[in-house]
């Protein structure tokens, strides 16, 4: 990696709206560096394999740090995250605390660490949801978390006042993603039913979503902003 270049640390960019973020990054000029389970596929991308829900966390932090040898512009992305289906009834306490690792205390622990690194111009973006400021049913632990990215973020921006160093919550809508389509286990009715949340009618797009992601990163104006890109999500 060069030093002469912002670097783009991401989390979960295997797939999905990651890998579609890690590459609009690698294009404008970055360089990328990638944490998951699962490496990241795109060339020129760096990879740290690592289960975020089950490593120690000395053992993220040690091989995170040991990729950065000084300061520099850094926007770092909150992308991972884990889905069960889940209600009040039948709510289970080891579900949510892998929710709650993976989605909210792994965001906090990594800014944590990276914030030393970090010059003015840098940025930490969250991937929150819809479901970060509403609900649906079957998804408990996950409306939980989301909603407690939202106030992360917003703790983030009012912590780091003065520092040049942006932050925002990129919230999006039904996408078009294999964590969607497992969730509802391909059920070709279910995902028509999602489609028609859409006010045009379809499925947002990865791509659409990592575009949304780049604007946030690269325009401090968001500053603490909570941008919905959810192509207009009609409420029923």
């Amino acid at each position: 990696m060069s030093l002469e270049k912002p670097l783009l640390i991401i989390s979960g960019a295997s797939k999905g709206i990651g890998y579609k973020t890690a590459e609009i990054f690698l294009n404008n000029g970055f360089d990328v560096l990638n944490v998951s389970r699962n490496a990241c596929t795109l060339a020129g991308v760096s990879n740290i394999n690592l289960d975020l829900v089950r490593a120690a966390d000395e053992t993220i932090k040690k091989q995170l740090l040991a990729q950065i040898s000084q300061k520099r512009r850094i926007v770092l992305i909150h992308n991972s995250s884990v889905c069960y289906n889940d209600t009040l009834q039948n709510f289970s306490p080891a579900h949510w605390q892998d929710t709650l690792r993976l989605n909210v205390t792994i965001p906090a622990l990594l800014s944590q660490w990276l914030l030393p690194q970090m010059t003015p111009q840098s940025a930490i973006i969250f991937v929150g949801s819809t479901l970060s400021e509403k609900a649906v049913g079957n998804t408990c632990s996950y409306t939980m978390s989301k909603h407690a990215v939202l106030g992360l973020m917003r703790a983030v921006c009012q912590d780091l006042a003065g520092q040049f160093i942006h932050t925002c919550c990129v919230c999006p809508g039904v996408t078009d993603t294999e964590m969607l389509r497992l969730r509802v286990d391909n059920n070709a009715a279910l995902l028509a039913k999602l489609t028609h949340l859409q006010s045009d009618d379809r499925l947002l797009q990865p791509q659409e979503i990592a575009e949304a992601i780049f604007m946030a990163a690269t325009h401090p104006i968001f500053n603490g902003a909570v941008l919905h890109a959810n192509g207009g999500q009609i409420e029923r």
